[in-house]
């Protein structure tokens, strides 16, 4: 089991986001989180990287976590690569550059370019590019498919295949095109 978590809730101010969740994922699973706006897939996604507590609830993580959020953070006036060997640097990673411009290669991105000639469709790219050069074992993807052309849709539906294989995989989602590639739902 990479997650387990009881009994999770969420409270902002008198509102509840989430109310007695049990969750589970395990290696080699992908699951899909449905709901409309408000449900509390992002909050929960939050929770599980460890970014938000939960208001009650208890939550067990074994491995490493990697977050794709809406929007990605980066820094405007870095390139591509700039950001890649930051963000690597900021986990602590030991990063080869050789590495990073490859994995801009692969996602179609200019390594030298600043991100802000970057369109929303790219900079998602680049934080596929983070995620993957990060490696964890849990990949944690909020609306991952937003601002993806049919190119990147396809790259990132091949690294969370991968990313599957190596661990596990949580997909916050409105896409119902997700769900043949899913183990599991969960309706929020």
């Amino acid at each position: 089991m990479l997650i387990v978590a009881r009994g999770l809730s969420k409270r902002y101010g008198r509102d509840w986001v989430l109310r007695g969740l049990d969750f589970q994922l395990e290696k080699g699973e992908a699951v899909a989180l449905l709901g409309p706006n408000g449900a509390g897939k992002t909050t929960l996604l939050r929770v599980l990287a460890g970014l938000v507590r939960p208001t009650s609830g208890s939550l067990e993580v074994r491995g490493r976590v990697g977050l794709l959020s809406n929007p990605p953070a980066f820094y405007r006036h870095f390139s591509g690569l700039e950001n890649l060997l930051y963000a690597l640097r900021m986990e602590g990673r030991r990063t080869d550059a050789q590495q990073v411009r490859a994995a801009l290669e692969r996602m179609g991105l200019p390594p030298h370019k600043p991100l802000l000639g970057y369109s929303s469709g790219m900079r998602k790219r680049l934080a596929l590019a983070r995620l993957g050069l990060l490696n964890p074992e849990i990949w944690l993807l909020d609306e991952p498919e937003t601002a993806l052309d049919a190119e990147g849709r396809g790259l990132l539906e091949e690294m969370v295949q991968a990313a599957r294989l190596r661990g596990g995989v949580v997909i916050a989602t409105h896409d119902r095109g997700w769900l043949p590639q899913v183990n599991r739902v969960v309706q929020l």
